[in-house]
């Protein structure tokens, strides 16, 4: 077995102070709260503020997952709620679309209009939690219209909701597919943020190395594409948008996967949060501390979790959770241990949040801010994830950044080999996982865990529910504001559509439509499968 890290550097048996000798306490890592906040952003850590403890929801119809949310409530999710899209809503084509009709629900919430929204939040405060939606980028200016909308119908000021519901348009590239073009996704990504900015909503987008490594990528690499988006996307709404710095920096947030290696997750994290800080005052000229600070929330690793013995799993969410606490994150939602099958069950819903609560308050890693500082190991592999990681950004800024990296295929490259040495250590047992190559049970003394499921007639109910409400809107307010968006949707990239978006949300146009009406303009087919035609007479 390799005595190495992920991304390759020799571990060595014994560390001693020889191997942070040049380690400089103010410059490299500061107190808690203080520059450039290797050891976190707040000066009392957990003591003041737990992190957000939460499990994702999203299977089947909306009511359905109203229900998991409410019993996720229950079960002692604290501080916000994450909803994950279904690929139909991630693809921008509605349940009754005819490639939507089998998928509708599977893997997540069918969110194709603000009807599914106002389910979703039904007996559910948009205030006093974060509202986290997470799917593919294209949906962005869907998702964040709907909260608008619904905050609106409820009289609510939308600056008084804060979380996420916008996705970096880099995420097609790194397992999250959505089938809009790379353009659209920006030019969309850039109007939701411009206009939460400039709106003072505090809805944020995540910048995701989650999917990245979960297909493969090691933690070195996943820093340096993650710090190459943020520089490629608050570098475009400085320059294109005319956003000051300061402002955009707080518009992205990092959802980082956490695996089992835990000294050196540890020591990633604690890397990214020191880089970002210098990269924004020494490359962005900020001004203020709020934008040298990287929020950064936790998804323990899925792809680690596996099929084969899947109460493993259990253990490797623990080891994982504690990793993430020690940390210093500021969200946490878990992988499961039938994360390898469908999305989670009651029970192993319950399981992880009760792993988040008994590292919260039975640990004690809460007591103390970042209580691996000063272990020589842990500041060496900092060091080290750093160096090698600051390498591959180098080389991304040499190319002209990371759009520049993307099409010369050296990200994409750099991905697939990766992936290829794990999958060649994994067969040689240099990477052993218990139940896959080592220990290995015949599949009949395997465990069996209960599975959520949908009926087979589930995702079709969920398209003919669709198919019969289209018809019962106000039709000429709808075509009125489908129109105004079409029109505005020729006035170039640098106009903003989020205005029209919510209009034509409030008028319960469908993510389709939405979509489709703003390609129609772009000179693209209306549907991006080119199945269905145009519903609406566009001029």
């Amino acid at each position: 077995m390799k005595r190495e890290t992920d991304y390759g550097y020799a571990i060595k048996p014994v560390y001693t102070p020889a191997d942070v000798a040049g380690l400089d306490y103010e410059k490299d890592l500061g107190h808690p709260g203080a520059f450039p906040y290797t050891r976190g952003y707040h000066e009392s850590g957990y003591r003041t503020r737990m992190w957000t403890q939460r499990m994702t929801a999203g299977l089947g119809s909306s009511v359905q997952a109203n229900g998991v949310l409410k019993k996720y409530r229950e079960m002692g999710q604290r501080g916000g709620m994450c909803v994950i899209s279904d690929r139909v809503f991630s693809m921008c084509i509605d349940p009754d679309h005819p490639l939507g009709r089998k998928e509708a629900g599977i893997l997540g919430w069918p969110g194709c209009s603000l009807l599914e929204f106002e389910e979703l939040m039904d007996g559910i405060p948009l205030t006093g939690q974060s509202i986290t939606l997470l799917g593919s980028s294209a949906p962005t200016v869907m998702r964040l219209a709907y909260v608008v909308a619904l905050a609106h119908k409820r009289g609510i000021d939308p600056s008084d909701v804060h979380g996420s519901v916008m996705e970096s348009p880099f995420e097609n590239y790194f397992g999250q597919t959505d089938v809009q073009p790379f353009d659209l996704n920006l030019k969309l990504w850039l109007d939701a943020s411009e206009y939460v900015v400039r709106n003072k909503i505090r809805m944020r987008s995540s910048v995701i190395s989650q999917h990245f490594q979960e297909s493969g990528g090691n933690n070195a690499q996943a820093i340096a594409v993650v710090l190459s988006m943020y520089k490629e996307l608050c570098g475009k709404l400085v320059r294109e948008r005319g956003l000051d710095f300061d402002d955009a920096a707080l518009v992205p947030y990092e959802l980082v996967s956490i695996g089992t290696r835990f000294f050196e997750e540890v020591a990633k994290v604690r890397a990214l949060r020191r880089m970002w800080a210098r990269i924004a005052k020494e490359e962005f000229g900020a001004k203020t501390e709020k934008a040298c600070q990287l929020l950064i929330a936790v998804h323990t690793s899925g792809r680690t979790m596996t099929y084969q013995q899947p109460l493993n799993n259990i253990a490797r969410c623990a080891i994982q959770s504690l990793a993430g606490a020690m940390v210093g994150c500021t969200a946490m939602d878990n992988a499961t241990m039938d994360n390898a099958y469908a999305e989670p069950s009651a029970l192993a819903a319950r399981m992880s949040l009760n792993t988040q609560h008994i590292v919260a308050h039975e640990t004690g890693v809460a007591d103390v801010v970042d209580p691996l500082a000063g272990s020589f190991f842990v500041e060496a592999l900092t060091n080290e994830v750093e160096q090698e990681a600051g390498k591959i950004l180098k080389q991304i800024d040499d190319m002209g950044g990371l759009i520049a990296a993307i099409d010369k295929g050296y990200i994409q490259e750099m991905l697939r080999d990766e992936a290829n040495r794990k999958f060649i250590e994994m067969d040689r047992k240099e990477r052993l996982i218990v139940g896959v190559n080592h220990l290995e049970i015949p599949p009949e003394d395997d465990f069996e865990i209960p599975i959520q499921k949908l009926h087979p007639g589930d995702s079709e109910a969920i398209a003919e529910r669709m198919a019969a409400w289209k018809p019962t809107r106000d039709q000429d307010v709808l075509k009125a504001k489908i129109q105004q968006l079409y029109t505005d949707a020729q006035k170039g990239d640098r106009f903003n559509l989020m205005p029209s978006i919510v209009e034509a949300v409030e008028a319960y146009a469908t993510s389709g439509e939405v979509i489709g009406t703003i390609r129609k303009a772009r000179g693209l087919n209306y549907d991006p499968f080119n199945v269905i035609d145009c519903p609406f007479t566009l001029h």
